[in-house]
This record gives structure tokens, C-alpha cells and sequence, in this order.
């Protein structure tokens, strides 16, 4: 049981130093939203795409980490 837990631990941490280095070169304002006629209306800074490395994780998890078996 531990070394699963250890497993999750660092492919979180992995996963969270590659969108940090991405993070790096990003400019310093992100565009997240556009309206309709395709422009930008919502901007954050570019570290809040640190909190997007659950989205990846949570895949891992519920995939790789079960075999694909959900939740059985």
C-alpha cells in the first residue's frame, strides 16, 4: 500500500515540475476566456496553470493507476 501511495506522490510531483517549467516560459498574462467574436476577455497570471496538473493526474489515477477498471 505504501509504495503505491509513493508512486502517486511522485507522478503528482512530476507532473507539477513539467507545468512549472512550461509555466516559466509562458508570458506573464494568459488569455483563458474568449467572447464570441473570438477575442480575449479573461486573462490570469500564468501560474494559475499550476492548478490545471490535476487534470492530467486525476486521468493517471483513474486510469493507469486502477487499470482502467473504475472503480471496482
Amino acid at each position: 500500500m505504501k509504495k503505491s501511495i509513493l508512486k502517486d506522490v511522485i507522478v503528482f510531483l512530476v507532473m507539477l515540475a513539467v507545468v512549472a517549467i512550461v509555466c516559466c516560459f509562458c508570458p506573464d498574462s494568459i488569455p483563458i476566456h474568449f467572447n464570441a467574436q473570438g477575442e480575449a476577455d479573461l486573462f490570469v497570471n500564468k501560474w494559475f496553470l499550476l492548478l490545471g496538473t490535476v487534470i492530467p493526474y486525476s486521468a493517471y489515477f483513474q486510469c493507469l493507476r486502477h487499470g482502467g477498471k473504475g472503480d471496482k
